[in-house]
């Protein structure tokens, strides 16, 4: 190996020794240099997209697949500005990132100089990063020479170990620096460390609890995905047999044809036997809680602390004992390692005290229109082992939790950020995470998405067709902004979009046409004859080639589970206003 190499290198380099394969971005005259060195680096392949925004999209939906954070590369102000609404949903739902900014030189920072992308004159050229800065765990910018390599090494320690994106702002003469070669040799240090006797005690009372509980229950929620700690959470679930339960956004982290399986707990937006099933445990292993309101049901879930043990990233809980800094994960292993070494000690596995509950079936309509209430339970149904579901916010994330998954689907959607348009972008990213993992068998990914959040970041789907992407890309027509007529203005002009689309057309617009070798396949379907004759079509479901299924319904058709979030919050307000 060479003494030494450029700092560009060197950050890409330690991208690559992390297993990321590919880095999303945008070009822009100040990362040109530093995209020549990513270039360098044979791991990694450049992937382009059409926006800043829509990078960060892709970064974030390649990380929920991946379990890896994303890359991408922006250039100063105007990139890194545009990708900031992915950068900060990211932060809000731990997909960790990494994302670098190629920016103005130290000479030209020093000067002041009111060069493009500044916005006046005398401008301090790094006010941009402290915009970053409430959306990053970390940030580093490359000024010092004698401490780039240290600092690289720092915040992509931070993005691994904490899940939430940094930033590593690189100036344009920095990105030449010599640093010493040597430091790749020695690998970073990713392991997350707790305080030994904290640990101790967090691990000793919540297998006390395991022991004596009679009626316990596993609560697992979205940051066991996003931590890492899935294969940990199926292993706990599978060795205790708790009946066991997912949310909203953690949907599929439990293997949903598993007999102890009891479905989707969202507080009273619940199937009410779930939703009672699991409020009468006397013990609720909740691990890597979100508490936010789409995933608690408007905050109804009804789980008294004396009977939840809290297994969070920055605090455990058992009971009332609360254990700050202490983070889930290693917790979780030595709970696991524990149970598995003395199964007959703590009555493992449990035998099942009923019947798993099942998801009512809520329309089995064989004709008609196609209706929230049938679509989503079929789309369930239509899924099958390794398959990545996104479901876009709107009547898609209300709906497809009603869904039975087949074993090992990867679930994504933002229903704590809530970004239209936000699985456009993210599934480029789900698609680019497949490629490098599928093995012998071909990830299929399902894109659901409506019309109105389609035309936010739609040109994302000509990158699909550029890279050879083959994704199922449901759009579901039903005239605007559904979730918005539900949550207000039913008839108001406002939630009203252009549908004088021809998403027919679309696939085609994009590249995939006969003329460019790019295979393609467009559906209409306004029945339920129609979606059924789409969904057995062999050639749809082997998804070798890009295809799309038009999918109409009424405007104020809604999903129960919106409109029951929606009655909590409404009987909220008004209970607030009758207050004052």
């Amino acid at each position: 190996m060479a003494e030494s190499i450029a700092a560009g290198k060197y950050i890409f380099e330690r991208v690559a020794q992390l297993g990321i394969r590919h880095v999303f971005g945008v070009p822009g005259d100040f990362n040109l240099f530093l995209l020549d060195e990513l270039l360098k680096v044979p791991q990694l392949t450049w992937q382009g997209t059409c926006n800043e925004l829509n990078a960060a999209y892709a970064a974030d939906g390649f990380a929920r697949v991946r379990d890896l954070p994303g890359c991408l590369v922006t250039t100063y102000g105007v990139g890194e500005l545009s990708a900031m609404n992915g950068v900060a949903g990211a932060y809000a739902e731990h997909t960790g990132m990494i994302h670098i900014v190629g920016m103005t030189s130290r000479p030209q920072q020093n000067a002041k100089i009111m060069i493009h992308h500044t916005f006046k004159a005398n401008q301090d050229h790094l006010i941009y990063t402290q915009m970053g800065q409430p959306i990053n765990k970390t940030q580093a910018i490359l000024l010092d020479d004698a401490t780039m390599a240290e600092e690289i090494d720092r915040v992509i320690i931070e993005a691994v170990k904490t899940r939430l994106p940094v930033t590593i702002y690189v100036p344009m003469d920095s990105v030449s620096v010599l640093l010493d070669a040597k430091r790749l040799q020695v690998p970073l240090d990713l392991e997350i460390k707790n305080s030994p006797q904290v640990e101790d005690k967090v691990v000793a009372r919540v297998l006390e609890e395991i022991e004596k509980a009679s009626n316990p229950a596993i609560l697992a929620d979205v940051l066991a995905i996003r931590h890492n700690a899935q294969a940990e959470t199926r292993r706990l679930a599978e060795l205790t047999r708790f009946p066991s339960y997912s949310t909203p956004l953690s949907k599929g982290i439990i293997h949903e044809d598993s007999e102890y399986y009891n479905g989707l707990y969202n507080g009273q937006v619940s199937f009410p036997e779930t939703q009672a099933a699991i409020e009468a445990s006397d013990l609720v292993l909740n691990i890597g809680p979100l508490l936010s309101d789409s995933n608690t049901g408007g905050f109804t879930r009804n789980l008294l602390d004396e009977n939840l043990v809290m297994l969070g990233h920055d605090h455990c809980a058992v009971k009332q004992e609360r254990f700050e800094g202490v983070h889930f994960l290693p917790v979780l292993k030595r709970i696991v390692q524990e149970l598995e070494t003395k199964a007959s000690q703590y009555k493992l596995p449990r035998p099942q005290k009923g019947p798993r509950i099942e998801a009512p079936l809520l329309n089995d309509s064989k004709s008609g229109p196609i209706t929230q209430s049938y679509i989503w339970q079929r789309i369930g149904r239509f899924t099958r082992p390794g398959d990545v579901v996104l479901a876009e916010a709107g009547t898609a994330q209300y709906g497809v939790p009603d869904a039975v998954f087949s074993k090992d689907v990867s679930f994504i959607t933002q229903i704590y950020w809530s970004s239209i348009g936000f699985t456009v972008g993210a599934c480029l990213g789900a698609l680019t995470a497949a490629r490098e993992i599928e093995g012998a068998q071909k990830k299929r990914v399902l894109l659901l998405v409506g019309e109105g959040s389609l035309q936010m970041t739609v040109q994302e789907i000509g990158t699909y067709i550029r890279y050879g992407y083959t994704p199922l890309i449901f759009v579901i027509n039903n005239n605007g902004y559904s979730i918005e007529r539900a949550i207000h203005g039913p008839n108001q002009l406002y939630n009203d979009v252009s549908m004088l689309w021809d998403h027919q057309k679309m696939l085609e617009f994009f590249g995939a046409r006969e003329e460019t070798g790019k295979k393609s396949r467009s559906f209409t379907c306004k029945t339920v004859e129609d979606m059924e004759k789409v969904l057995s079509d062999q050639e749809f479901i082997e998804a070798n080639h890009i295809q799309l299924c038009e999918v109409f319904m009424d405007q104020f058709d809604y999903p129960w589970r919106l409109s029951g979030q929606l009655d909590v919050a409404r009987k909220r307000a008004a209970a607030a206003a009758q207050a004052k």
